[in-house]
């Protein structure tokens, strides 16, 4: 089956071989097209390294979705960073962040492993609700994922 996910990266190569052939053959002496192809082929390499590294299982520094539930972390080498798999709300498949390993951080995975353990499964949240961009920073919490009688959290 075709795996939906890889679709960006599919079109940015084929975009990318078509550019660059119809480049190469037809328009080779004109500047101001190179001017153009240049960054449409740099634009579609991005996308597609995007894309694959976020499929590969290498954590990522995004923000962690709300109600996530926790599946195992470790700790990098110099102890900068936590990489945590989660389950995001929705989806079946376990994907690896990357957050900063702050005593909070390590506090509160610490206490989710615990728990993992003893067989109660744990969610995600965060502390500040406002953390935008590539940095990732902020506290996370960890709290016990319940199931009510109606199988409704």
């Amino acid at each position: 089956m075709f795996d939906y996910n890889l679709f960006p990266f599919f079109a940015s190569m084929i975009l990318l071989i078509i550019i660059v052939l119809a480049i190469g053959v037809h328009f080779y002496k004109n500047t101001l097209i190179m001017f153009v192809v240049i960054p449409v082929a740099l634009f579609c390499a991005f996308t597609g390294y995007n894309t694959i590294t976020q499929m590969l299982g290498y954590p990522i520094k995004q923000e962690i979705p709300e109600e996530s539930l926790y599946l195992n972390h470790i700790e990098n080498n110099d102890g900068t960073e936590l990489y945590v798999w989660v389950l995001e709300p929705e989806r079946m498949m376990p994907k690896n962040y990357s957050i900063p390993a702050t005593d909070s951080n390590k506090k509160q995975m610490q206490r989710a492993k615990g728990r993992s353990e003893k067989g109660v499964s744990q969610q995600i949240g965060k502390y500040n609700k406002h953390r935008p961009g590539e940095q990732n920073s902020g506290e996370y919490l960890t709290y016990d994922f319940s199931v009510d009688s109606q199988g409704l959290k």
